[in-house]
Formats: structure tokens, C-alpha cells, sequence
């Protein structure tokens, strides 16, 4: 009996030990800190330069190792689908497998976007892929402090370190952009963490004014988990003056643009998602990629 018990106490102690390492783990800081500086805008870079055409792309790819089905054979196609609509900004939301990230850059590098940023954070990543036709000159994100319950293991949003990634990118001639985007927390039944995502954007409020502040112009890619004119969405919108880009998505991916001195006139958006040729019930992701082609100009 004092045998059993001994191996029995050794497992818990184990078991403990094993969890208390992967909390500390999780808990630890991200590779990426937060924005420290932000740049201000120069208005006589871009009252010299015409219009500036963007098409920006926000994907949800649905990357869960050992979860999702057939994850690498669906965005080996995902690479292969954003490629042909050849954007010139992408934030990617749960791309956690490095493999994948490699397919969707290598993709994207083939038509010109030749730099990407991922943000690592907890225990299985962040999940947010930033890939752009133009440089990035700075980086940024902001962890959710409030972010699911780590006891949930079957919804594991606390286990990925979610937050904001933030960069500003190199438009050519002086001209800047900020960029951020995010993966808020999952609604799951009944919208049990409605609380949570309140918290979220909640955090974010400051960010959106600090941008807002510095006269850029920005966009704001992401899986909100929420429609525009929801309560969680809302404050932030109003806080740092964001417009609607992709107003014919009825979901909950959408692309905004901010900056009162800014118009952005959208010219087309859409769409893009599919089954697999090897296996028709299976989408490339269970979120569509939404895209939006933008005209950018100063009001001033």
C-alpha cells in the first residue's frame, strides 16, 4: 500500500510541477515589447505624392496544430490564394505553426511582399503574422491582460498570448502608416466572455489614441469576434477614430481605417474562401480572408 502511495504522490508532484512550469511559461514576457515611440506624421511628404492605392488583406487561417484537419494541405492553399490576389498588406490571425508562416511568406514574398513580422507570446504564440509590401520600420504588441480562463484548456485563447501587434510601415518618400492587428478573445455558447473582450478593447482604447495622436494614418486588421457596432467594439472605434473599411462583411473580420486628417475612399473589397479539391467538406479555413482595396489621401 505505501508502495502505490509513494509512485502516486511522485505523479502528482510530477503533474505539478509540469503545470506549474507551462503557467510560468505562458506568464512570461513577449519576445516583442510594447511600441515605446511613436513616429509623427510629415504632412509634406504626402502633399507632395498623389493618392495612394492599398489593398489589405485580414485572414483568420485557422493554424491550430494536432486541432484543425488537414492544416497543412489548407494553407499550402491559403499561400497559394492570397498570392493571386497579390495585396500589399496582410495581417494574419492564428498562424501558429512556423511551417505554415514560412508557406504564407514565401507565397507573398514570390509577389512582392518581402517583409513579415510574427509575434511571438505564451506558451503557443500569438498567432499574428504582419506581411507587407513595404518596410517596417518599427514594432510593437500589446498582451491581453484579461484573456480566457488557463483552466479552459478545450477554447485555449489564454494558452496563445493573445494581443495587438502594431507596426509602422515605410510607404516611400517620408510618407508612414500605422498597422496593427489582433485576434480577440473567442465568444464561444452564450458569449461567456463578453466581459473578457470588453476588457480587450478596453486595453486597446489607449493604443487607438496614441496612434490617433500622432497624426498617421492607420489600418486595423483583425478577428474581432464582434460586429462594428457592438458594445465591445464601439469605445474603440470612437477613441481613435476609426471608419469601417469592409462594410459589406457581415462577420466579424473586418479592416479600419483611422486618422480624421485622412480619407479612405474604398474602391472594391470581397472576399475569398473554398474547399478542398481532395476533400470538399473541409474549407481552406473556417474564416474567410476579407480584402479591401483603398484609395489614401490627406484631407489637409
Amino acid at each position: 500500500m505505501k508502495h502505490w502511495f509513494r509512485r502516486l504522490l511522485k505523479l502528482t508532484i510530477g503533474v505539478c510541477l509540469i503545470v506549474s512550469a507551462l503557467l510560468l511559461w505562458n506568464l512570461r514576457a513577449p519576445a516583442v515589447p510594447e511600441p515605446s515611440a511613436f513616429p509623427k506624421v510629415d504632412l509634406n511628404a504626402w502633399e507632395k505624392s498623389p493618392p495612394l492605392k492599398l489593398r489589405v488583406v485580414t485572414w483568420n487561417v485557422w493554424g491550430l496544430r494536432w486541432i484543425t484537419p488537414r492544416r497543412a494541405e489548407r494553407l499550402r492553399k491559403v499561400a497559394e490564394e492570397i498570392a493571386l490576389l497579390k495585396p500589399d498588406i496582410v495581417g494574419f490571425q492564428e498562424a501558429f505553426v512556423e511551417a505554415d508562416r514560412a508557406e504564407l511568406t514565401q507565397a507573398l514574398r514570390a509577389v512582392g511582399l518581402e517583409h513579415s513580422r510574427y509575434f511571438h507570446s505564451g506558451l503557443v504564440g500569438s498567432g499574428l503574422l504582419t506581411v507587407s509590401r513595404y518596410p517596417i520600420l518599427t514594432e510593437g504588441f500589446i498582451r491581453y491582460t484579461s484573456n480566457g480562463r488557463p483552466e479552459a484548456l478545450q477554447h485555449g485563447d489564454w494558452w496563445a498570448g493573445k494581443g495587438l501587434s502594431l507596426c509602422t510601415l515605410d510607404l516611400g518618400e517620408g510618407r508612414r502608416l500605422s498597422f496593427g492587428n489582433t485576434h480577440l478573445h473567442a465568444r464561444y455558447k452564450e458569449n461567456r466572455y463578453h466581459a473578457t473582450q470588453l476588457a480587450q478593447t478596453a486595453q486597446l482604447v489607449p493604443w487607438a489614441k496614441q496612434v490617433r495622436e500622432t497624426g498617421l494614418p492607420a489600418l486595423w486588421t483583425g478577428d474581432w469576434n464582434n460586429t462594428p457596432d457592438s458594445d465591445v467594439l464601439s469605445p474603440i472605434m470612437e477613441a481613435g477614430s476609426w471608419q469601417l473599411l469592409s462594410k459589406d462583411q457581415p462577420r466579424i473580420d473586418h479592416v479600419f481605417g483611422s486618422g480624421e486628417s485622412w480619407e479612405w475612399r474604398v474602391i472594391d473589397q470581397g472576399k475569398v474562401n473554398g474547399k478542398l479539391e481532395s476533400d470538399p467538406k473541409v474549407p481552406w479555413s473556417d474564416h474567410a480572408g476579407v480584402w479591401v482595396d483603398v484609395e489614401l489621401r490627406s484631407k489637409l
